[in-house]
């Protein structure tokens, strides 16, 4: 997985950038592992799924992740109060065939791959 981390100037923080196919992944370690125990506590899931093929699952804010043997599934629910209106605006002559997701925004990726991310944001916020 391509990423990288990166001082946001706006937000005065560290950010992890992605790829569009990655980014609800960049965004919920971004937003959700910053305390150490935290940290801690996705690198112990992760390492239990990999040796003992154990699924753990977090709720954070509007995200949903399950690490398994597999990898790493993280789901970010959408807003869709505000993001209908704005989707619909863009195709307002054809609402008839079009229908707004309630899935949300998903991404995955590897076990090792997470790992690393999340060893390598930890370097960088301590």
């Amino acid at each position: 997985m391509d990423y990288d981390i990166a001082f946001d100037q706006d937000d005065n923080t560290y950010r992890i950038n992605t790829g569009y196919e990655f980014a609800a992944i960049g965004e919920w370690v971004t937003e959700y592992v910053r305390e150490r125990e935290s940290v801690q506590r996705v690198l112990m899931a992760a390492r239990l799924a990999e040796s003992e093929k154990e699924t753990t699952e977090f709720k954070h804010g509007p995200f949903h992740v399950i690490l398994s043997e597999e990898g790493v599934l993280v789901t970010r629910q959408v807003d869709m109060d505000s993001a209908e209106e704005e989707i619909k605006a863009m195709f307002d002559s054809q609402d008839s065939f079009y229908q707004t997701s309630t899935d949300g925004v998903q991404a995955e990726c590897g076990l090792e791959d997470l790992i690393n991310m999340v060893e390598n944001w930890y370097d960088v916020l301590q």
